[in-house]
């Protein structure tokens, strides 16, 4: 293992010399494409070797690695760093492994994996890659937390050498003396003494960065990871056999703003972002029950609920003169306002038809009969289902209908309604519902 882990770093230093070779060697590439002067070719490579020559050096394994051991002291493994709290805040940066977990909570105990985070001076983040570079889930921080680094051996013979590297290294895994700054978030926290006198704890809140980059990491995945097919059928409202997982409604929360190294370095591979889940409470929805503590469905709660329209219709029969009295008028009357209330009327009793049927047949039952007749549809009582094949209750019901919107319309200083509105508003009413029962399932059917 300790030779796999030690070709990955190799690995990783190497990809790192090509990144700055890169440049230089596609200058050099253009020229040998382009040109067949041997003058300009011997030119451009003796600009290659000048100008990689310090680059070849500075990336030989003995010297990049003792270079990033000097510079690891600048580095500080944590799960929670203080610059989420406040960019300039000085305080030490935390490292938890070992956190009782909870059920009842998410927090970083929750983790299965505990991600590695480092924060300080952003220009050493790659001694920080360098340190995270894992094989079979062991790496070079693991082994420094054990107190050696056999994957670095294999790089040089010297033993004193070799015990500078893991010194230095070791400076990355923590801040030797926890502090707290002035600007990191504080609180003080009221304990009880033996001696009665009120004692306080200072607590540092502290974000978790291992926890919010594992929540980034499953929001993206499942925004723009390999579930398009998914997403498209969700789009398409059409069936996919694996599981659809997203999280609506989220914000994003900024830190570091144009530099968001200066925060953290898994910050940075966040692109400064952390999502927000969305925790506002639940929208409340009224539960639909049997009504057989009212009379019938004329009451407050279906008043409530068609406010508006009562409201506009009102308003419309003020400005409303005798002699308006054309299509216009009464189609405006009919489809604005005495059909969308009937709309919310048979909303109402569609939503009370789906409930398990026989309630209408309780003792304790106060809805007169004819409401009972059209609401409780699938009642197994022989007897109540004859009653309602007969259709009487209809007529019952519109009548209420008309009796209860003259009232609500009721406005004497500016007009008067009488029995000819009456028959009006029963008779529409009546035609509604001929319309909802004949669309209605009956028992045999359901």
């Amino acid at each position: 293992m300790e030779a796999t882990l030690t070709q990955a770093l190799a690995d990783y230093i190497e990809q790192r010399k090509q990144a700055k070779l890169e440049p230089f060697q596609k200058a050099l590439n253009k020229v040998l494409e382009k040109s067949e002067n041997e003058i300009e070719i011997a030119a451009a490579k003796t600009e290659y070797a000048e100008k990689s020559a310090p680059i070849e050096d500075k990336f030989k394994l003995i010297n990049w690695i003792s270079d990033a051991a000097k510079r690891a002291k600048q580095l500080s493994l944590a799960t929670h760093a203080p610059k989420y709290s406040h960019g300039d805040s000085k305080a030490s940066s935390v490292f938890i492994t070992n956190i009782e977990t909870n059920p009842n909570y998410v927090n970083t105990a929750s983790l299965d994996v505990i991600l590695k985070d480092f924060a300080g001076n952003s220009a050493t983040f790659d001694v920080a890659s360098f340190l995270k570079v894992s094989v079979n889930g062991e790496s070079l921080i693991t082994q420094l937390q054990q107190n050696h680094a056999q994957a670095l051996s294999a790089f040089t013979d010297n033993a004193e050498l070799l015990q500078t590297w893991l010194d230095g290294f070791k400076l990355a895994l923590g801040d030797e003396k926890l502090s707290s700054h002035n600007l990191s978030k504080q609180v003080y926290f009221p304990i009880k003494s033996e001696s009665n006198d009120v004692e306080y704890h200072l607590l540092c809140p502290l974000f978790s960065s291992a926890l919010a980059h594992k929540l980034y990491k499953k929001v993206t995945e499942t925004r723009f990871g390999d579930s398009k097919d998914i997403r498209d059928a969700r789009r398409a409202n059409k069936y996919h056999e694996r599981m659809d997982i997203s999280f609506p409604n989220t914000a994003v929360q900024s830190f570091g703003g144009s530099k968001p190294q200066n925060i953290s370095q898994l910050n940075s591979e966040r692109y400064g972002q952390n999502f927000l889940l969305n925790t506002a409470p639940p929208t409340f929805q009224a539960q639909v029950k049997p009504p057989i503590n009212n009379t019938s469905l004329f009451n407050r709660q279906l008043t409530y609920k068609v406010s508006g329209y009562l409201r506009d219709f009102k308003a419309f029969l003020s400005k409303l003169k005798p002699e308006e009295n054309n299509f216009k008028v009464r189609y405006k009357r009919d489809y604005h306002f005495i059909l969308p209330i009937l709309d919310q009327l048979m909303i109402h009793a569609a939503n009370i038809q789906t409930l398990p049927a026989g309630w209408a047949s309780e003792s304790n039952c106060k809805l007169k009969h004819a409401y009972a007749l059209w609401l409780d549809v699938y009642n197994p009582d022989e007897s109540f289902q004859r009653e309602r094949e007969k259709l009487d209750w209809q007529a019952v019901i519109a009548a209420d209908f008309a009796s209860w919107l003259i009232k609500q319309l009721k406005n004497d200083e500016k007009y008067r309604l009488g029995d000819i509105e009456h028959a009006y508003f029963s008779k529409v009413c009546l035609h509604q519902l001929k319309r909802f029962e004949h669309n209605t399932p009956k028992l045999a059917e359901a």
